[in-house]
């Protein structure tokens, strides 16, 4: 167990606003400027992936518990952004149908309402369980601030 284990105020917040932060800027940025999508050796890579690739790692830290400062802060804020990534694409990759053979067609898909609401209901239920696990945690045997 971490020596000073963070209170789950703080835990809430280092998840909680990054989440809500890059979930709102890439929904911005995704509505305001043309779409361009990140190819990788002939193959399209979506937010999921990259959002996959920060998260996993932030969890493990986070699951063994590290007791390194830098760790304890970064993995929290880590694994808030690449949920948002994650939550805001999975929606998307369900929903698009057949224009997810056509990369040329999938940028308009990230407009649609269904993409949005669907994201927007995705990250919400990510931050009541957020919120809820933390009212927990101040229930019981973890340290408060």
């Amino acid at each position: 167990m971490p020596a000073n284990p963070a209170s789950p105020r703080r835990t809430l917040l280092l998840i909680l606003l990054p989440m809500l932060a890059v979930f709102v800027g890439q929904r911005f940025f995704l509505h305001s400027v043309p779409i361009k999508h990140l190819f990788v050796i002939g193959y399209l890579v979506h937010d999921l992936f990259i959002g996959l690739l920060i998260q996993i790692p932030a969890a493990f830290i986070l699951a063994f518990g590290f007791r390194n400062r830098i760790l304890a802060l970064l993995a929290p804020i880590t694994l808030g952004v690449g949920t948002a990534l994650v939550l805001d694409e999975a929606i998307y990759l369900i929903a698009m149908e057949a224009a997810f053979i056509d990369p040329e067609k999938t940028g308009d898909f990230y407009r649609t309402p269904v993409s949005f609401w669907g994201a927007m209901i995705l990250i919400s239920i990510a931050s009541g369980l957020l919120l809820a696990l933390a009212a927990l945690g101040r229930g019981g045997t973890v340290a408060h601030d």
